[in-house]
């Protein structure tokens, strides 16, 4: 580096860039080294845990889905029992044009 160079940090991500004062032409940067280092033991209870709660939202939607034909099919009735009830003639959509 010589003394026509600029050092600058970035405060944010404190990468080193080297700038030259009368180009303004960046010579190199530096991104800093990071020495985050992961604990395997958290990662792999992180993932046990993740695919615990996935299993269980799983079993839920099957209980659920078990379930969901007799709700239609009650439903279907109750619908067509007010349609029979119903003073008003039904009409079909297509009969209007």
């Amino acid at each position: 580096m010589s003394a026509d160079d600029l050092e600058i940090e970035c405060p944010d991500c404190r990468t080193t860039i080297v700038i030259d004062r009368t180009t303004g032409q960046i010579l190199w940067h530096k991104a800093k080294q990071t020495t985050q280092k992961h604990n395997l033991d958290a990662m792999l209870s992180s993932l046990h845990s993740q695919k615990d709660e996935i299993a269980k939202k799983f079993e839920r939607e099957m209980e659920g889905q078990k379930d969901r034909g007799r709700l239609l099919e009650k439903k279907f009735r109750e619908a067509m029992e007010r349609a029979d009830k119903s003073d008003k003639p039904m009409k079909n959509p297509l009969d209007l044009d």
